[in-house]
């Protein structure tokens, strides 16, 4: 399959100018080894490259989740941003010619796994994406797209975290307890200790982020 180099330049440069912070480009076949659900295929049939955007959590209210339980009403942040710069981006790949959709956050792709297939950094030992700029403070989103970009290399070792245990140490879940993470019991701690913003607003715990070292550039 021949790769569009011009093209995947010109997604580059509008999605940094809109202001998203991190892209990588992922072969779609990197994805067989996942669940039916979570393969870029049951999306759009004739995919030909997994784009993943990210921006960085310069500031911990950017991973705020909102919910009002009499309205049904919830809303993330961070997340908010990232489907308007999807909208963005797929209306560019459309006008051109090439059928695009957003992959949707629940039951979607794997996002972590998909940057880590586009090369956009490792899978640390805190279960999340480690960029080089930002370590793990980023927040993810895909969109597929028939337009055949050219691919990052996909990365599977995480070098930043062979001699470092410094998220796994700080966790107050003790979600690593066994070693590999837990995430039932990141999920039961999480639920009894909210930081709440207010009676509708509420951040999760963030430590395995704040504690890395890798990209610690927040103020």
């Amino acid at each position: 399959m021949k790769h569009d180099r011009e093209l995947t330049k010109k997604v580059k440069e509008y999605s940094k100018k809109i202001g998203v912070d991190i892209i990588g480009f992922a072969d779609p076949n990197l994805f067989e080894h996942f669940p039916e659900e979570n393969q870029p295929f049951i999306y759009l049939k004739e995919t030909k490259t997994v784009i993943i955007i990210g921006i960085h959590l310069y500031d911990l209210i950017l991973d705020a989740w909102s919910e009002n339980d009499e309205t049904g009403k919830n809303f993330q942040f961070a997340d908010s941003v990232l489907k308007n710069y999807c909208n963005s981006i797929l209306k560019l790949l459309l006008k051109i010619g090439y059928e695009s959709k957003i992959i949707q956050y629940r039951a979607g792709l794997y996002l972590k796994d998909a940057a880590a297939l586009a090369g956009m950094g490792p899978i640390g030992k805190n279960n999340l994406l480690i960029t080089d700029k930002y370590g793990s403070q980023v927040r993810l989103r895909a969109i597929v797209t028939e337009a055949a970009l050219s691919f990052g290399e996909p990365i599977y070792e995480s070098e930043p975290c062979k001699n470092c245990n410094i998220c796994k140490d700080s966790c107050p879940a003790d979600a690593f307890h066994k070693g590999p993470y837990d995430k039932d019991k990141c999920l039961d701690y999480n639920h009894t200790n909210w930081r709440i913003l207010s009676n509708y607003s509420r951040i999760w715990c963030n430590e395995c982020i704040e504690s890395c070292p890798i990209g610690k550039i927040r103020k």
